[in-house]
């Protein structure tokens, strides 16, 4: 353990007369890494300990681990979703309740985001409950793992226990540990796998043979998926791979369901059980063992005296242990390792605080609630044990009506969907989240609530709890239209176009609406299955937009968002007719009414907007350029749509003469906007994101022009610029937009050269092999034309020694369908095709600077990728082609001045390839000349006099 950090601390504070053995010193190291794994991955831990009967919160404060220690006898599993915490103990499970409101407040002030109160418990008997996960349409149901009775369990307040299955193998059900069942894995819900000792079916049968009769079952088959593990745990699907503790080895190892084959990914110094995920790092429990017969034979057992107890990381994409936690005394075992995402450090307070060294929490309604809460409970009465009969969800404190199981009135209902729908409105996603899953409670058959609730899980990024919410509200109401609009549209965008585009037609037969003919019309893959595909969607496009606007349908977007039409871009074809089409459709207002620029000012006043000022492709495109105007001569607005909590951002708030944030109502933020009296509105992009569209159809300044964050035209006739540069468009490019191009000297940006951090990483470090020649493609998995799969693999067949690397999609089914596409275009190549997770943006850059040759997708390129791959010195091959999304990459080289890396054909462009990927001399030479030109793209103070000029110009000064 390198460099450790050594503390000591009592896991509890004594009380005035409490009993010595009531609290124990715990003396812990950590190294250093593991601090900043923690930081990294934003989230904290919690660990039990059946020995010591503890359940530990580890978290971070001030820049180091901070502890707290909370009593649970015999602590084992414990189970996590956003809404509630449970923690099996002896006899019974106890539920704590998220209430992060309360977080900020609690002493010392600012610590803690995150606040879980221990609020009820279930009591099962004895069953020696191991793992516990939450599942269900909801993720409100508690799946436990029932080893005395070798079951899978549920609970139900009449009932100790409601066993749900069990192995074909077990006969009957008999409180005699005949598995020894132990670990369990969820997938979307419903339990996948479960690990045990043995298949055996006698009292404890499976402790002769435990060494070696360890398996991992199918749950919905039934079968051994493999088998001859020694004393397995903690079996979990993640990142569409099935990963099992093995723990008789100590080893964290990978299991093929199909084959059966594991791969061990890392050795650790403990007996293994209690797994955890965050991003790329797995978070592993370590145990020392007693020397008992229960552990007699174990392989592990050898190294006895050698072992760790504490938590171990491994890095998924290296396989390698990256940070470590060793407990020196007061706990030898860990049972169970959970996450806490998006929560740096957590209040826990369990139920005996005093015992605990903890603050006792209360938590009570306002003096106005008691009426209503008198009015919808029972007096003395208690919920539903969470997980029993609905969810069990979180107490608002300045929204409650009581819990998640009181009953409202309709009056209430409707109040609280309401308060909900404002705090949605206000980017205050959390706390809408809260309440409407209060009012799904309260109302489980009301589809408006599901509806609301999926919307907000959207706009919190949680795209598969909302697909589930749909799904809910549209079995509540089939003739429920807004659901199913919201279904058809999201399955679209995760690649399931078919099955979207059917709920969406079912969406027009009960409720028919006008944006659903688009929604029909403009429905289209993520990944295409082939040319043909593409041709026949095209044409599809074309034919059903065409027709749209045949039938005269017309769409008022002063009050209804309108959709995107994002994917159409990357079908690599001039979209300037289709976005005309959509703009005989999209009807919006002129807020202006004739108003002028305002020449008297002594600056034009110029806002910009997007839904991106954070830290995200646009706002690396665009902050520089606003922080660089000449402030003597413009007055800058930066209008910000939502709320946006990151470096970046901050750095719009401060640079703009004025900071507005703009909410999703559309009428409201039209207006809005309207009220700044801009000279020029500038769009850093439109067709991303649902409001920025759907204003652009609409004149909130006498000038409104926009830029190529997304190189598309709008189609808009209230769009008057398109901003771009003289090697950005081809030679016909006026022919690709609505609006009146503009062609600037350059690219009209100004760009902070991104710098690598250190110490460098290795190939290894990412997953890769060390020795190949590395060809990546870092873009999003849609800019993969099939097109581009002749070029991908003809540079793989000719070069036997070439890997390619790409990153996994926003979706796992985006990955899966490019996959698939692959396996079919070029199966003799693709083992040697690598899908990296999402990558942190200082980890992004090292892969960049790693790579051999990094290939520009032909029918739509690099932008943002290109500046940070330059900036490292890695050689680009682009094959630039009339249409702008194109353009970028072959942009840049112009103004470094080399050309000797942009193609004109396919076949040109893999040898181009091929000549870098196994000519090292040719690589490095190209590289110098990269490093040595490519400052001109950064920093550029050329490029913001540009910008002004153009701004002057369109503003008539």
């Amino acid at each position: 353990m390198a460099n450790p950090d050594s503390s000591s601390t009592p896991d509890a504070t004594a009380a005035e007369n409490e009993a010595p053995d009531r609290w124990r010193e715990v003396r812990f190291r950590h190294s250093p890494s593991f601090v900043d794994v923690l930081r990294e991955a934003r989230c904290s831990l919690l660990v039990s300990t059946y020995q010591a009967g503890k359940l530990l919160s580890i978290g971070l404060a001030d820049g180091k681990l901070h502890f707290s220690f909370h009593n649970f006898d015999q602590a084992m599993g414990v189970a996590v979703s956003p809404q509630q915490v449970a923690v099996g103990a002896k006899g019974q499970i106890w539920f704590l309740r998220n209430n992060a409101q309360l977080a900020p407040s609690i002493e010392p002030a600012g610590r803690y985001d995150g606040c879980y109160l221990a609020r009820t418990a279930h009591v099962t008997g004895g069953i020696h409950c191991h793992e516990m996960a939450w599942g269900g349409d909801r993720g409100d149901e508690l799946w436990v793992v029932n080893t005395l009775f070798s079951c899978l369990s549920t609970l139900h307040d009449d009932f100790s226990f409601v066993p749900r299955w069990r192995p074909s193998f077990i006969t009957n059900l008999a409180g005699e540990d005949r598995c020894h069942m132990n670990g369990l894995a969820m997938d979307r819900g419903r339990p996948r796998f479960v690990s045990m000792m043995s298949q055996t079916d006698t009292a404890a049968g499976w402790r002769p043979t435990k060494s070696t009769s360890g398996v991992i079952l199918d749950v919905v088959s039934g079968q051994p998926v493999t088998h001859g593990l020694a004393m397995p745990h903690s079996p979990r699907w993640y990142g569409e791979r099935l990963w099992v503790l093995n723990s008789g080895f100590g080893t964290l190892e990978v299991v093929d369901p199909a084959s059966g084959r594991r791969d061990a990914v890392a050795g650790m110094p403990g007996y293994t059980r209690g797994l955890g995920f965050s991003g790329p790092f797995a978070f592993i429990g370590l145990s020392k063992i007693r020397e008992t017969a229960v552990f007699g034979g174990v392989p592990i057992a050898e190294h006895r005296h050698e072992l760790k107890c504490g938590v171990g990381v491994v890095d998924l994409r290296t396989g390698k242990p990256v940070a470590s936690l060793e407990f020196e005394s007061g706990v030898e075992e860990i049972f169970d390792v959970q996450v806490l995402e998006n929560t740096v450090c957590a209040s826990l307070c369990g139920p005996r605080p005093d015992q605990d060294g903890a603050q006792d929490i209360w938590l009570v309604p306002r003096p106005d609630q008691v009426e209503q809460l008198a009015a919808t409970s029972t007096v003395g009465g208690r919920p539903a044990a969470s997980g029993n009969r609905g969810p069990a969800f979180p107490t608002s404190e300045a929204h409650a009506f009581g819990g998640s199981d009181v009953t409202l009135s309709d009056a209430q209902f409707q109040m609280v969907l309401n308060q909900a729908l404002r705090l949605q409105r206000e980017r205050r996603i959390g706390e809408a989240i809260e309440l409407f899953q209060r009012a799904t409670a309260a109302r489980p058959q009301s589809a408006e609530a599901w509806n609301h609730l999926g919307n907000a899980l959207q706009d919190a990024g949680q795209q598969e709890q909302a697909l589930d919410c749909y799904r809910l509200a549209a079995e509540a109401n089939p003739t429920f239209g807004p659901a199913l609009q919201n279904f058809g549209y999201l399955l679209v965008a995760q690649g399931r176009v078919d099955e979207g585009r059917q709920r969406l037609e079912e969406a027009q037969r009960v409720q028919p609406a006008p944006v659903n003919h688009v929604l029909i019309a403009t429905a289209l893959p993520v990944v295409y299955e082939s040319i043909e595909d593409v041709r026949h969607r095209r044409e599809s496009l074309l034919a059903r937009v065409q027709q749209v606007v045949n039938d005269g349908v017309t769409i008022d977007t002063t009050a209804t968002l309108v959709p995107t039409n994002f994917f159409a871009a990357y079908q690599g074809e001039n979209d300037r007719d289709l976005h005309a089409n959509l703009g005989r459709i999209y009807r919006g207002v002129d807020l202006t009414r004739g108003r002028p620029v305002d020449k008297s000012r002594p600056r034009p006043r110029i806002g910009f907007l997007s839904a991106y000022f954070r830290d995200h492709t646009i706002g690396r495109l665009n902050i520089g350029r606003i922080e660089r105007l000449n402030r003597d001569k413009f007055e800058t607005v930066v209008l910000s749509v939502g709320r946006h909590q990151d470096a970046l951002a901050d750095r719009f708030r401060q640079v703009a003469d004025k900071y507005v944030e703009i909410n999703r109502d559309v009428a409201a933020a039209r207006q809005l906007i309207a009220d700044q009296e801009l000279d020029l509105l500038f769009f850093a992009d439109v067709g991303m994101d649902a409001l920025s569209y759907t204003l652009a159809f609409s004149r909130m300044a006498p000038v409104q022009a926009v830029t190529w964050g997304h190189p598309v035209t709008t189609g808009s006739s209230t769009m008057d610029l398109f901003l771009s540069g003289k090697e950005l468009d081809g030679p016909s490019g006026e022919g690709h937009y609505t609006e009146r191009l503009v062609r600037l000297p350059n690219l009209a940006t100004y760009y902070y050269r991104p710098q690598l951090a250190t110490p460098a990483k290795s190939r290894a470090d990412l997953g890769l092999s060390p020795d190949a020649n590395l060809y990546i493609c870092p873009q999003t998995l849609f800019k993969f034309h099939p097109a581009f799969d002749e070029q991908l693999a003809g540079i793989l067949r000719r070069d036997p020694h070439g890997e390619l690397a790409l990153i996994e999609g926003r979706t796992a089914n985006w990955t899966r369908l490019l996959r698939e596409r692959f396996a079919r275009s070029m199966p003799d190549v693709v083992d040697r095709i690598k899908f990296l997770p999402a990558l942190p943006n200082e980890d992004f850059l090292q892969l960049l600077a790693l790579a051999d040759v990094m290939l520009d997708p032909p029918q739509f390129g690099g932008g943002n990728t290109s500046y940070e791959a330059f900036a490292v010195g890695t050689p680009i091959v682009t094959w630039p082609g009339e249409l702008m999304r194109s353009r970028i990459t072959h942009a840049l080289y112009a103004k470094m001045g080399i050309s000797s890396l942009t193609v004109d054909s396919g076949e040109a462009y893999i040898a181009r390839a091929l000549e870098l990927g196994t000519n090292a001399a040719l690589r490095q030479a190209i590289r110098a000349e990269i490093l040595a030109k490519c400052g001109v793209l950064y920093e550029d103070d050329a490029e913001v006099r540009d910008f002004e000029h153009f701004l002057l110009t369109a503003t008539g000064r």
